[in-house]
């Protein structure tokens, strides 16, 4: 018969083997997805970008691996001349097969530069990509820890919309979410000499844009359901220009 300590050793024995075992696992689930990119022919593309994570190689094949990818939703699989494709993960496959299109427009339209003096009635806005919005629209602007934003408020005739904006290397990039772009009814976009110009129309009628520019970490989209808040969103939109360095003196 056990004594007394030796029952409690016992039962201390048994509470650490359970305390180990059912120990919550620390270690990161690795996702790692292999696939190919091909035309439609079956010719390999080499150089693909596959997302943030990697290019495919001369056969068209790639690999990518990590733990982040579980909660991702989609992949964006671009390369220039081919139109850029987001394809959904979940749930997540071990192997990808991707098809790309050529493009038939490869035109890349350039950013032209911004030049001194502001527009009367109108404030700049923006770091490096800057709009020159109309005094009128309410305009706010903040600090995160990673990011400065812009948020441009059109109300006016009963309709109302926001025109995004923001500045940082966190703060988006050059594709949007992909599914975003998947719930969309039809899109299309146009290639810039530093990121993609996308615009659309939601399954439920709404007007949307997304312009990315990751090498200067500015984005700018809005989604609204009324044509004249799109119209004016578009029209500030296509007068964005480039602000060499040092900045010229404005508000921002």
């Amino acid at each position: 018969m056990l004594s007394l300590n030796h029952r409690y050793c016992l039962l201390g024995f048994v509470a650490i083997f359970f305390c180990v075992a059912n120990a919550p696992k620390t270690r990161a689930h690795v996702i790692t997805i292999k696939g190919r990119v091909a035309t439609a022919q079956g010719e390999p593309i080499s150089d693909v970008q596959i997302d943030r994570l990697g290019k495919t190689d001369a056969t068209g094949h790639f690999k990518i691996a990590a733990d982040f990818l579980q909660y991702w939703d989609t992949l964006w699989i671009d390369k220039k001349g081919f139109v850029p494709k987001s394809v959904s993960i979940k749930p997540t496959p071990s192997v990808l097969n991707i098809t790309l299109e050529r493009e038939t427009d490869t035109s890349v339209s350039s950013i032209p530069r911004c030049i001194a003096g502001q527009v009367d009635g109108s404030r700049f806005v923006g770091k490096r990509l800057r709009l020159t919005v109309p005094n009128e629209l309410e305009f706010k602007t903040g600090v995160d820890t990673d990011y400065i934003y812009y948020h441009i408020r059109y109300a006016k005739n009963g309709k109302t919309g926001w025109l995004r904006g923001g500045f940082g290397n966190f703060y988006g990039n050059e594709y949007p979410p992909g599914q975003t772009v998947l719930a969309l009814d039809h899109y299309s976009y146009h290639r810039t000499e530093l990121g993609i110009d996308w615009r659309g129309v939601t399954k439920d009628g709404k007007y949307w844009r997304y312009f990315g520019a990751p090498y200067f970490y500015d984005i700018y989209d809005y989604e609204t359901d009324s044509k004249e808040v799109a119209d004016l969103f578009d029209k500030i939109l296509d007068g964005i220009c480039l602000q060499q360095w040092p900045l010229t003196k404005g508000r921002i």
